[in-house]
């Protein structure tokens, strides 16, 4: 589902956000709820009394790491005082659209839903928040390497994105990808570092080929050993002549 925040983005969630609904019958009548996201996974069975442990096994530290309270929307005095709250606290505020006080049940659920949702989008944020920050480190750490430093790291990421293909793993694939890009500033522009990425992208033994001459280029290329060099590209264009 698509969550309409009305203070905050999609991308970029804080949280923690106040959710409103305007009444059906009634338009002019807001209820809202807060969800909260826990920046830290708590095993909540530490903490259950023994007599109510068997009631609690079968919830997980993910199933606790979000919540919305109240569950059940409440009435609240105005949209233009969660305007400000939300503004003040620094919360996203997230509108829920229009919702029937006379069914609890399903009103749970859609308060359940968004909630499942928003928890989602903040732990891509998180992941992401993650990778570009580790993608600025190696970037800082590229600039320094030696050019056989390079290319051994370069060799390393090339069996990373093939592993993550052939997996069919597209989180590895896309940081694998990125990590590539990153280093291939600091080479030079005729190791056709893409292409190398593009054949080790491809998910059959021909990628795997055209993968390992690609990089052993670049290993002749740093060595000017221009002979190898066009040996090299003639087998690579053979394959790609026949794919």
């Amino acid at each position: 589902m698509n969550l309409n925040f009305e203070i905050g983005s999609d991308d970029k969630p804080k949280g923690h956000a106040l959710v409103f609904f305007r009444k059906k019958d009634d338009i002019n009548q807001i209820l809202a709820t807060y969800i909260i996201t826990l920046p830290l996974n708590v095993d909540v069975s530490k903490y259950v009394p023994p007599m109510f442990a068997p009631q609690m096994q079968n919830l997980s530290a993910q199933d606790l790491s979000c919540f919305a309270f109240p569950p059940v929307p409440e009435e609240v005095d105005g949209l233009d005082i969660l305007r400000d709250l939300s503004q003040s606290r620094g919360d996203d505020l997230i509108d829920g659209g229009l919702c029937d006080t006379g069914d609890p049940m399903s009103l749970f659920q859609i308060v359940n839903d968004i909630q499942q949702e928003y928890s989602r989008l903040y732990q891509d944020r998180i992941s992401s928040d993650v990778q570009e920050a580790s993608a600025s480190i190696n970037s800082v750490l590229y600039e320094f390497m030696s050019d056989a430093d390079r290319l051994r790291e370069l060799s390393k990421l090339i069996g990373k994105l093939r592993f993550a293909s052939e997996g069919y793993d597209s989180s590895l694939r896309r940081e694998a990808e990125e990590e590539i890009e990153s280093i291939s500033v600091y080479m030079p522009e005729n190791f056709n570092i893409p292409k190398i990425a593009e054949a080790a992208s491809m998910s059959n033994s021909v990628g795997d080929n055209l993968a390992q001459l690609y990089l052993e280029r670049c290993y002749r290329m740093r060595d000017e050993d221009y002979r190898g060099v066009q040996k090299i590209d003639d087998e690579i264009r053979s394959i790609e002549e026949n794919l």
